[in-house]
């Protein structure tokens, strides 16, 4: 291990890398299952309803279950290991999905990815915060978000190609017998590989607090900043429900609206996430160590306040278009504010969170926050579609509906932390290093 890992930016950048590629390839196989919603629900008979548990509930249910205990590790064990545990447990779930043969199959697969990603961000922007202390975190947290947007736009674009590709290859190959969505879900595992066998070369970091006194108990390093906790995670938790209902039903709905088969929505859709959404996490990530650099007080509260409204607009545009160019500049609007707001809660908490409590603050932040965004977003558009607006422009309908909730009150919540930012009046944990950056 290289002690002086801290000091030297080569040795933080290449781990920010290492770990950039882990969440990418975590993404892409999170993300996989939206292209394919289509033949599942033929080959399976199932409901939008049934999607939508699939693609998000049964996904977050043992993900919510672990995030915290496997935070409870990440800040006394090897980060890194645990990162590798999970890659492996998740390529098992994945390859699962793939070969489920009826729906309780496909969510109890679901369940074991959730499962194996659930200690993935804790233990990254705990890493990223050791590794980049007194440095400014908002870049390379921007970078390790992006790589995530990065991975859904892959999932549309490579999938969709990959799905094309299978079509002419497969009926000559050992995997003629699968689908293509199944043949599909194998092969991207491939990727996994090569993000374990990077992480692999990386060493643990030294931790910041060194020799520093036993932090106190979550509850108690929260204590009288409550409201300003609450307000981030109201509005995180609103902007990553927006992204995770744009990913879920997004595809689908180039599908149904403009007549498109799965293949040409993931080629068309794919390039507008690789191109604006991580394009969006870095300006994001920029803009918030920028603002903090010049003493604006919550610049992440400021970030969603900027770019909620925004989004809400581009998502009307794109939700009630009649005209595909007209849908498709929305749709690359609409992911780069998304993308904007990306980094931001997770920049508050590591400036607010004394450092060894951070796996712990971070994976309770990330667990509501994908409770609410992945567990409740896509099901609850697929519910509406179902049951609310049920007419031929049904899906449309309940995306917007659900899109301008979450807009509304991510931006009211993001005003709260502003505001309770300017009350406090004293500067958060992180901030020593934003002065020397200004200094």
């Amino acid at each position: 291990m290289n002690p002086d890992m801290r000091a030297g930016p080569n040795g933080a950048w290449n781990l920010a890398l290492a770990l950039a590629m882990v969440h990418l390839v975590s993404s892409l196989d999170r993300h996989l299952l939206s292209l394919v919603l289509s033949p599942i629900k033929t080959e399976l008979s199932l409901s939008d309803t049934q999607l939508g548990f699939l693609h998000g509930t049964a996904y977050v249910l043992l993900y919510a279950a672990a995030i915290v205990p496997l935070g409870y590790l990440v800040d006394r064990f090897d980060r890194r290991r645990i990162i590798q545990a999970g890659i492996l447990a998740w390529t098992v779930g994945t390859a699962a999905c793939a070969l489920a043969q009826s729906y309780p199959q496909l969510v109890l697969a679901r369940m074991l990815v959730g499962l194996g990603q659930a200690a993935l961000v804790p233990a990254a922007t705990s890493l990223l915060a050791d590794s980049f202390a007194g440095r400014g975190i908002g870049k390379p947290i921007a970078v390790f978000t992006s790589a995530a947007t990065f991975g859904r736009g892959l999932a549309l674009l490579g999938g969709g190609a990959a799905l094309g590709w299978i079509g002419l290859w497969a009926p000559g190959s050992p995997l003629a017998s699968l689908a293509p969505w199944r043949t599909l879900l194998l092969l991207s595992l491939i990727l996994n590989l090569v993000a374990f066998a990077w992480l692999s070369a990386m060493d643990e970091t030294p931790r910041s607090q060194g020799n520093a006194p036993r932090p106190p108990g979550i509850f108690a390093a929260a204590a009288g900043r409550w409201g300003t906790y609450l307000a981030y995670l109201g509005a995180s938790a609103a902007a990553i429900l927006l992204v995770q209902v744009t990913a879920a039903w997004g595809p689908t709905l180039l599908v149904r609206g403009f007549d498109l088969t799965p293949a040409a929505s993931g080629l068309l859709f794919g390039p507008i996430v690789v191109g604006f959404g991580p394009a969006g996490n870095v300006f994001g990530g920029w803009a918030i160590d920028a603002l903090t650099r010049q003493g604006v007080r919550a610049p992440s509260a400021w970030a969603a306040v900027i770019a909620l409204p925004a989004a809400l607009f581009a998502g009307a545009v794109f939700c009630l278009s009649a005209d595909l160019v007209v849908a498709l500049c929305a749709l690359a609007a609409i992911t780069f504010c998304l993308g904007f707001t990306t980094p931001a809660g997770l920049v508050a908490i590591q400036r607010m969170t004394p450092p060894g409590l951070r796996g712990r603050a971070t994976g309770l932040f990330v667990l509501i926050v994908t409770m609410v965004s992945l567990g409740l977003g896509p099901l609850t558009v697929g519910w509406f579609s179902d049951h609310v607006f049920t007419g031929p422009a049904g899906l449309r309908q309940a995306i917007l509906a659900v899109l301008a909730l979450g807009a509304l009150l991510g931006t009211l919540s993001a005003l709260q932390a502003a505001r309770l930012e300017r009350l406090a009046g004293t500067d958060l944990p992180d901030d020593a290093g934003a002065r020397k950056l200004r200094a």
